[in-house]
């Protein structure tokens, strides 16, 4: 596909009708969406700054040309200044380290002091938690009102014990499929990322670190119904714990203090466990799933979807045509563990208003529009044009399809390849996807075939499989649509007859055949010797 992708910039521009005109330009802002618009701000300011100093130039003193490059200067350290340079993921990530309980860390408590602002009431609390994460707090008694407060907030991943935890919000940041990101500069010395959410309760949340070292200060959830809770750290400090009342945490274990240290305790379990980084085998079987679930759902044969393995996740990103069409992928691929959703529908983005920096212009021009091999053969022989076309088509498209499946099938082959400690589940699911791109390649091989034979006016073969391991599947693959290529183009003259590039064409299907039989063949002996 890239050596067609290369031809097709080395020729001229090919006539796109409308409805692909549309679907290209759908595409194109769908990507210019996803980019952050900081680049575009800044290019934007230097320029506006540089077309302000242009124009006083010529007529000021040298007195005023150094004023204002002096104040352009200060200007420019300001912007950077409130300009945060992190991204959603590191900011959290960082966040979390402080909050996230660390059995190697000295004994203590951690103490803070917060206030929960709704529009009805305000509540201050003291909360307490461990820093190694081997003390559970004790439930506290709440009144009527606080009682429906934590559970307002606990459905917004609010934890009431620690309600401004970078930890939680991350937890709650990852379960939500479709979201936007922004950071802003808060006050001096405060990043504030705002997670804003199309669908559910809560319409944004907001979390509120220090620049200095990334301590969570503040955290905003609005909901949907125009609600918004507000909750702010008065005061934090961590005590030891000699200065901490017994009866604040669950008792577990015999406790004694000795000189102010805690010594004899038992190892408990943590309130909230560091994240572990998912193992390689737990991305494989979250990547398998996803690609078990979109083939199901015929989502991996020409939608614009796209996985990529992400360090702490697998994402799932992509275009589909609508609202419901995106509702039952994303019904299917909510329950998968480790995944992040980003799809989005072209209905949506048709009704969606421009931002006013995004363009997107279609330029059609001419192209040679010469007979090729397909055609001259077929017209010698008393074919109509239109039925020609139709079969230039509909081969291309066959051939589309057998490259397609033979790379999905050879990605699967050489990513996830069985071995002795492979689990069984992995290894059926790679089987179950083999099967399925192994039928879809048999069907597209079975009708170019009887297209080539049609086109040749001969019977249908068959075909015979050469000998195993004398061929990839992936390069007769990428030869048969080369071979396609050649026998439709209108682009250039054709330079070989449509008998010679029939001939190359019948052993190209037959070599596929065989290399595609010989990997499912052994992907199913590899799954029973682990079974065994």
């Amino acid at each position: 596909m890239i050596e067609l992708y290369r031809e097709s910039l080395e020729g001229p521009d090919t006539v796109l009708d409308d409805g692909q005109r549309m679907a290209f330009a759908l595409w194109l802002e769908f990507q210019l969406r996803r980019e952050s618009s900081r680049q575009k701000q800044t290019v934007s300011a230097y320029i506006t700054w540089w077309r302000s100093l242009s124009s006083v130039l010529p007529s000021a003193s040298i007195g005023v040309v150094i004023g204002l490059v002096a104040a352009v200067l200060v200007l420019l350290f300001l912007w950077r200044e409130r300009a945060p340079a992190i991204s959603p993921s590191s900011l959290l990530v960082r966040a979390e380290n402080l909050d996230t309980p660390n059995t190697a860390a000295d004994p203590g408590v951690a103490h803070q002091t917060i206030q929960i602002k709704t529009a009805k009431q305000t509540l201050n609390r003291s909360v307490y938690w461990d820093v190694q994460g081997r003390h559970r707090p004790k439930p506290a008694t709440l009144s009527a009102a606080e009682e429906k407060l934590r559970s307002t907030l606990g459905e917004a991943g609010v934890d009431w014990n620690q309600p401004i935890s970078a930890s939680t919000y991350q937890a709650w940041h990852d379960r939500q499929h479709v979201h936007a990101d922004r950071i802003d500069r808060s006050g001096l010395h405060l990043l504030t990322l705002t997670t804003t959410v199309p669908e559910g309760k809560v319409s944004e949340e907001s979390l509120t670190v220090r620049d200095t070292d990334f301590h969570p200060v503040a955290r905003r959830v609005g909901f949907r119904d125009n609600e918004t809770v507000e909750i702010a750290e008065v005061d934090f400090t961590i005590l030891p714990w000699s200065a901490v009342d017994p009866s604040v945490f669950e008792p577990m274990g015999e406790v004694v203090r000795e000189d102010h240290k805690l010594v004899g305790l038992q190892p408990l379990l943590p309130l909230l466990r560091p994240q572990l980084a998912p193992t390689p085998e737990q991305l494989d079987e979250t990547e398998l799933t996803v690609r078990l679930i979109l083939n199901q759902l015929a989502a991996d044969t020409g939608e614009q979807i796209e996985i990529h393995r992400l360090p702490q996740a697998v994402e799932v990103d992509g275009l589909v045509e609508t609202e419901e069409r995106k509702r039952e992928l994303v019904s299917r691929l909510v329950s998968v563990p480790r995944l992040k959703l980003e799809l989005q529908s072209v209905a949506h983005m048709r009704e969606a208003p421009h931002t006013g920096s995004e363009s997107v212009s279609v330029q059609a021009a001419s192209m040679p529009d010469l007979p090729s091999a397909l055609e001259k053969y077929l017209q010698a022989r008393g074919q109509k044009v239109g039925d020609i076309n139709a079969m230039a088509q509909q081969v291309f498209t066959d051939a589309l399809t057998i490259s397609q499946e033979s790379s999905a099938m050879v990605d699967l082959k050489t990513r996830f390849a069985s071995t002795d400690q492979t689990p069984v589940i992995t290894s059926a699911t790679v089987v179950e996807l083999l099967y399925s791109h192994h039928s879809r390649l048999e069907t597209a091989l079975h009708q170019e075939r009887a297209l080539l034979a049609e086109m040749e006016g001969v019977a249908a073969s068959k075909g015979h499989a050469p000998a195993r391991g004398e061929v990839s599947l992936s390069d007769e693959a990428s030869r048969n649509l080369v071979f396609v290529k050649e026998l439709t183009q209108t682009d250039a003259p054709a330079e070989r007859s449509a008998e010679a590039i029939f001939t190359d064409m019948s052993s190209t299907l037959d070599r596929i055949a065989a290399a595609a039989d010989q990997a499912y063949g052994e992907s199913e002996d590899s799954l029973r010797n682990t079974e065994r």
